[in-house]
């Protein structure tokens, strides 16, 4: 572990255990809290490794920010996303509308957003290769 990061790991664990503490509260299941905690744990160790930020020393608490190639990749994979996800989601309502359905299936909508996020994911790692 770094020790400039020290501060950052100190605050994500409050984080971790503050959400711990909620669903605790809210009488979630074991295996849940479990399951959860570990993968927040796992995410916030491997954030700082994962090069899409650059590490600040002077900022203790956020000591991670974007550089510029970053936010551009960031900009074009949501773009690429978004316009796929309007392109799914008109052709979802033309065909809705074809077939004389008054409703769209919540279940077609939510393949939908979960292709658009696929779109987002593998054009940013797509991007992050490239560029």
């Amino acid at each position: 572990m770094k020790r400039d990061l020290l501060w950052y790991y100190v605050t994500r664990g409050l984080i971790i255990l503050a959400w711990v503490g909620l669903m605790v509260l809210l009488q979630a299941p074991s295996g849940i809290i479990l399951l959860g905690a570990l993968l927040m744990v796992a995410f916030y160790m491997w954030l700082p490794r994962s090069g899409r930020y650059v590490i600040q020393g002077d900022r203790p608490f956020a000591p991670l920010r974007r550089d510029e190639r970053e936010q551009m990749i960031s900009c074009r994979a949501t773009s690429y996303a978004f316009a796929v996800l309007v392109a799914l989601l008109a052709a979802l309502v033309l065909g809705a509308e074809l077939r004389g359905q008054d409703s769209l299936s919540t279940d077609l909508v939510g393949i939908t957003i979960g292709l658009g996020m696929a779109v987002w994911f593998a054009a940013s790692v797509w991007l992050r290769r490239r560029m």
